[in-house]
Parts: C-alpha cells; sequence; structure tokens
C-alpha cells in the first residue's frame, strides 16, 4: 500500500488526500483547527512548524513519499529568514530518515516578470523573496537529491471554493492584457498520481492549463457566469497584444501521459 506523506496538508493536501482514499495518510499542519479536520480525510495528522524539530515527522516519513508543500507566506515583502535554511534542513531529514522519494510543490513565480512564453528549460529569473526562495530549494533537490525527487511548478491554483475571480469581483484594476495561467487542484492531484505510478526523477514539470485568455476578459466573464459585479480594467486592454509570461506545459503533461481535464481556464468557472 502506498504511503504518503503531505508536509504541508492544507487546501491541496486535502485534495490530494481524498484522491488516495486507499493510501496511508500522514499530514502535517500547524493550524489546531485542521489537525481536528484531517481525520476526515483519513490522515493522520501530526503537528509542525517549520523550524521545529524535524526528527519526528521525518522519522514517521521513512519508506514513504513526501509530497512537500509549504509555502513561504508567499505575497508578503519580507520573507522569514529562517524559511530557506529550515526548508533545506527539513528535506535532508527526510532523506536521511529514509524517506524514498520527494515532491516538490514549486511555482512558476520562478520565472519572474519575464514577457514571453516559458517552458520548462526556461532559465529561472525569480524576482521576489518567495520565487529565489522557491529556486534555491529545487536547486537543492536537483543537486542532492536529483535520484529521488520531482519539481512540480503550479501555475494558479484554483478548485472548489478557491477562484481569484471571486476576491477581483468589482475593483477596479490595470493590465487587463496579461494572460491568465491557472491549474486546477483535481488535475494537480491527477499530475501527482500519475508520477506516483510511473516516476520521473530529476525532472521539473509545468502545472498549467493550456490555453490563456487575457485577464481582462476572463475575469469579467468569471463575474458574470456567478452574477458577481465584473472588475473594471483599464479600457484600452482590448485592443492591446497579449502581455506578460505565458506557462507552456503541453511538454510536461505529455510525459506525464495526460490531458488535463481543465485544459482552458474557462473550464474552471
Amino acid at each position: 500500500m502506498t504511503t504518503l506523506t503531505l508536509c504541508g496538508c492544507g487546501w491541496l493536501g486535502k485534495q490530494l488526500a481524498a484522491a488516495n482514499p486507499d493510501a496511508t495518510l500522514i499530514g502535517t499542519t500547524q493550524s489546531a483547527d485542521n489537525f481536528a479536520a484531517l481525520s476526515d480525510y483519513n490522515v493522520r495528522p501530526l503537528q509542525f512548524y517549520l523550524g521545529d524539530n524535524s526528527a519526528p515527522i521525518a522519522q514517521a516519513a521513512s519508506g514513504s513519499t513526501v509530497v512537500l508543500n509549504i509555502p513561504p507566506g508567499a505575497r508578503k515583502k519580507h520573507l522569514d529568514p529562517n524559511f530557506l535554511p529550515a526548508m533545506l534542513a527539513l528535506i535532508d531529514d527526510f532523506f536521511s530518515c529514509g524517506a524514498q522519494r520527494l515532491i516538490f510543490i514549486s511555482t512558476t513565480a520562478v520565472y519572474g516578470e519575464q514577457d514571453t512564453t516559458v517552458t520548462e528549460e526556461t532559465p529561472t529569473d525569480a524576482v521576489t523573496p518567495s520565487g529565489k526562495a522557491h529556486v534555491a530549494i529545487e536547486n537543492h533537490l536537483m543537486e542532492h537529491y536529483r535520484q529521488q525527487s520531482a519539481v512540480f511548478r503550479l501555475a494558479g491554483l484554483v478548485g472548489p471554493s478557491r477562484h481569484p475571480g471571486r476576491f477581483l469581483a468589482g475593483r477596479q484594476m490595470d493590465k487587463g492584457e496579461q494572460v491568465v495561467n491557472l491549474v486546477h487542484g483535481e488535475d494537480v492531484c491527477r499530475a501527482i498520481n500519475h508520477w506516483l505510478a510511473k516516476p520521473r526523477y530529476g525532472e521539473i514539470f509545468h502545472l498549467c492549463s493550456n490555453e490563456h485568455p487575457k485577464r481582462g476578459d476572463y475575469y469579467r466573464d468569471y463575474a458574470l457566469h456567478w452574477s458577481l459585479p465584473p472588475p473594471e480594467f483599464n479600457p484600452d486592454y482590448s485592443t492591446l497584444a497579449p502581455s506578460g509570461k505565458t506557462i507552456d506545459a503541453h511538454k510536461s503533461w505529455q510525459k506525464l501521459g495526460l490531458t488535463p481535464t481543465f485544459a482552458s481556464p474557462y473550464d474552471m468557472l
């Protein structure tokens, strides 16, 4: 039977737990409320704060596959200086205690503000402290544990009760010409499970929809679909060429042997 250690078992971790009802599941959380809720997903909960003594969680993960998804408080201007060394130490502890393999949930923010199409081979160019920390964690895995790990770079994650359109409704916005890069949680879980069934070690995967509408169009249409007040973008966006980075995930989906169920952000309305 598969054993998964969901290190950082929040919204995505719960989706992954639900997608693996026959697995033995261990999940870490910082929240007392979430600790109790994890039992509903057949997850053995362990309370863990990054920076704590990681020996208990690393020992519990012995022989398992670790899905590491501890965000750094992504939108904070000042990254906790302890975040990166604590994450690297945690990874080292997992492997020294016998974890079989590790999937790191990274982000397409590692590409920074590039105004182009980016593939898995595009050099990283992170500009935020969070993005730079993710690059450093990826590099640590690829340098020291390439034969036991893989990296999944996620675009904007959406799913039931989670969609940026709800927060943008009725707002005044600019850059309506920028393209949308989203991925549905269900497709993320399918990708992880396909990788578990046939691992490809030492590789980096993009998880993103294959279509990229302008956000001025998409978030207006989302609001109309849900009878919300539409956001207002710069009035000239429709005449401007699409801009911003476009996450090309076609190669990753092909490697995983998958076609995304939510191939367009419009499938995620």
